[in-house]
């Protein structure tokens, strides 16, 4: 063996070794996704398996994947959808020709929104310190916030124009919610 060839072999092994590592992570986060999401599924009947796995496959594949950093991502991934919400109702909200009892229902929605904002916020903080009750607690009142938004507009006999995204958020709440809760 040539002194160049010693040389290159441990070149070799190093991408060799570096390459079979990523896609031992690679491979790996898919199964910790599937295998939390079916365990959600069958724990809570609110969660929806394929936009479980969906939201969860998200998640950043680097560095060591586990339950704690899935369940953390679920309220982000939740705390950011009810962001966006609470920025689609600011828009809505917007129209001066609007009636006054669908202004105030999407005003109770914003408030509701602002909250579970905050409050998911909350929840991640708990996660990360290691207070599951207090984050499944706090997840809780996020989950039951898209239906009391409906049940406005519903009350006055009235098509709410956030039903889709209230369904998005009580279902992502729902998925940050069974993960904690696996915790």
């Amino acid at each position: 063996m040539t002194t160049s060839n010693k040389m290159l072999l441990p070149l070799v092994f190093l991408i060799l070794f570096q390459c079979s590592f990523s896609m031992t992570v690679t491979t790996a986060l898919p199964g910790i996704i599937i295998d939390t999401c079916h365990r959600c599924e069958k724990a809570d009947p609110n969660v929806n398996y394929t936009l479980c796995v969906a939201s969860l496959a998200s998640v950043p594949k680097s560095g060591q994947i586990n339950l704690k950093k899935l369940a953390i991502a679920s309220v982000e991934i939740a705390k950011a959808n009810m962001t966006r919400a609470k920025s689609e109702v600011r828009k809505i909200l917007k129209d001066e020709t609007m009636n006054r009892y669908v202004k105030s229902c999407l005003e109770t929605c914003r408030n509701l929104y602002s909250d579970c904002i905050s409050t998911l916020a909350d929840s991640i903080k708990a996660i990360k310190s290691g207070r599951y009750e207090d984050a499944k607690i706090w997840i809780s009142s996020a989950v039951d916030a898209p239906g009391t938004c409906e049940d406005g507009f519903k009350e006055g006999s009235l098509k709410s124009p956030l039903t889709k995204d209230n369904g998005a958020l009580f279902n992502l709440t729902a998925i940050a919610l069974a993960v904690t809760s696996l915790l």
